[in-house]
């Protein structure tokens, strides 16, 4: 018997040189094996074309063939596994990017810019303008005045402009919260035209993109610009999680990490049906993630920040490896089993198989990786009855003395996993509803969360400064965070929910977590891979927990922030 086996080994191993030889990515013949099909969003055409000149150059026998996403006749399709897609966030969004495989390269970062010479520059970068204050420039009829977003009282009417281009105003219209922009907006053709009309004019507003305003022998904002700080919570401060004007290097980390408003950045990805499997296609996406970035400015868009690009070319080294490694596996066990066929009688074939699937039945029951992902659901989340819930994610319950009890609700600590530290107020302290009342801390990463009233604090959770975890065992008993005087119930309450309303709310909620997951959630990460279960798409339970502090950053900006606007 063991004559026959080695003799068999011994074939087989022979056998595998002629099976290399048939080693090709799926989809392509003989003939084509340099060829590579792209299919692009549309206004992305110019930015293709640059960095198919310039791969030809020290590429010349890779062939790539590039159709437009709308032409429905290109017989192009992303469900090909030999198709490699180059489309902006808006196609992502119109299509089950669930499905897809997906990783950013570029981005398009739309920023209002004022003349440095503008007399209430200083008041401005101070404390930035308002999401609401721009919507009343741009947005509302009849003329507008500085005094209107600046608080300087002087009556000097602003003179607002854009690009007149449709992705600008596709990210006004979502940024604004409005339809159409006020026939007082003046449409420029492009965005040297409008840097020479800001420049020359002290009272002007204009958006325009990044790429366009940035000098980059010098790597900052080009001579007689400024940038105009956002405040996004429009509390009057520019607080630490929105302050990333201070340089270039600082703002562009800032818009990797969420802190920019989302609807004023479009990311670019790389999409195909699966993780990329053949060598043409990957080394192609490593020379756009190095050699290739510089050219991403010449075509209206920003290159992703150093810090981004590494980790990325890692991640398509390690799927090359781990899919050549597949490949050539499943070929070499296909051909043994065909020699084992042909050349083992069928009562030696009958007892090697039968020893096989025993071993392999024998290794299938040893590893259950059951219990270490759970579903975060609906039905995951406790909802007592008589208790108030506000956007924030907080709670609020009045006591029979009139004060009111506070804490953070259950969904919230899904999402972050086990809290180690909770930074709290001292009693005495005046807050305002929409004001950081606590921060939920996880080894050095942080969550600021707002208060659902005003008032004083009475008092706060001595157990829970003691014992974080409480917020994780026991978040509307022993895990309440201050015991508050509320200064104006009534009023605040009307806005807030109960039982059935909050349970229908959280639907909208657990829809715009899986947003999240999906835009914000760098899809290269190893740790992306769990947060939504295979069954049925569900996000895994404590799904922030192995993720680092930039990722807690953008959920602050855009999950938390976002629902206090």
């Amino acid at each position: 018997m063991k004559k026959i086996v080695v003799l068999i080994s011994l074939v087989a191993f022979l056998s595998v040189s002629n099976i290399n030889s048939m080693n090709m990515p799926y989809g392509y013949a003989a003939g084509d094996k340099d060829t590579l099909r792209v299919l692009i969003s549309p206004e992305l055409n110019g930015l293709l074309e640059k960095w198919i000149t310039e791969y030809n150059e020290d590429n010349p026998d890779v062939i790539i063939h590039k159709a437009h996403i709308n032409d429905d006749g290109n017989g192009y399709d992303l469900g090909d596994e030999d198709v490699l897609g180059i489309v902006t966030e808006d196609y992502l969004r119109s299509v089950k990017r669930g499905s897809l495989w997906s990783m950013v390269v570029a981005r398009d970062v739309i920023v209002p810019v004022i003349s440095a010479d503008n007399p209430f520059r200083n008041a401005i970068i101070e404390t930035g303008i308002s999401p609401s204050r721009f919507a009343d420039v741009y947005t509302e009829p009849g003329k507008l005045t500085w005094a209107d977003i600046s608080d300087s009282g002087d009556a000097t009417t602003v003179n607002c402009y854009c690009l007149g281009d449709e992705p600008v105003r596709f990210c006004l219209s979502e940024f604004l919260e409005a339809d159409n922009l006020s026939g007082n907006v003046t449409r420029v053709s492009s965005n040297e035209e409008m840097i020479e009309r800001i420049v020359n004019d002290k009272y002007s507003i204009g958006f325009c993109r990044l790429s366009g305003i940035i000098d980059y022998e010098n790597h900052s904002v080009r001579e007689g610009l400024e940038i105009v700080p956002i405040d996004i919570n429009g509390n009057g401060t520019l607080e630490n999680n929105e302050n990333i004007y201070s340089c270039l290097n600082d703002f562009n980390r800032g818009v990797w990490i969420g802190k920019y408003p989302g609807s004023l950045c479009r990311n670019i990805h790389m999409v195909s049906s699966t993780s990329p499997d053949d060598e043409i296609g990957i080394a192609f996406m490593q020379w756009v993630l190095s050699g290739g970035q510089e050219y991403i400015s010449e075509a209206g868009f920003s290159e992703l920040i150093p810090g981004e690009k590494q980790p990325k070319i890692q991640a398509l080294n390690t799927e090359e490896i781990t899919v050549a490694e597949k490949k050539q596996q499943a070929v070499s066990t296909a051909r043994i089993f065909f020699i084992i066929a042909t050349v083992v009688v069928a009562g030696i074939l009958v007892y090697i198989i039968t020893r096989i699937v025993k071993a392999g039945t024998e290794k299938e029951q040893e590893v259950d990786f059951s219990g270490d992902l759970k579903a975060f659901n609906e039905e995951s989340v406790i909802i007592p009855g008589g208790v108030f819930f506000d956007r924030s994610h907080t709670w609020a319950f009045m006591e029979k003395d009139g004060n009111v009890r506070v804490g953070i609700d259950d969904f919230l600590q899904h999402v972050t996993g086990k809290v180690t530290n909770v930074k709290m107020k001292q009693p005495g302290a005046k807050i305002k509803k929409g004001e950081v009342i606590v921060s939920l801390v996880q080894h050095g990463k942080q969550l600021d969360i707002y208060s659902p009233v005003s008032g004083v604090i009475a008092e706060y959770n001595h157990d829970l400064a003691a014992n974080s975890s409480l917020l994780n065992t026991s978040p509307f008993l022993d895990g309440w965070v201050y015991i508050i005087e509320p200064a104006n119930w009534l009023k605040e309450t009307r806005k807030f929910f109960m039982a059935d309303n909050y349970r229908e709310w959280l639907k909208s909620e657990f829809a715009r977590l899986k947003d999240f997951i999906s835009s914000a959630v760098k899809t290269n990460d190893l740790n992306y891979s769990q947060i939504v279960l295979q069954d049925g798409g569900e996000v895994r339970d404590k799904l922030l927990e192995n993720f680092g502090p930039d990722v807690w950053e953008e959920f602050q900006r855009r999950y938390i922030d976002a629902a206090s606007v």
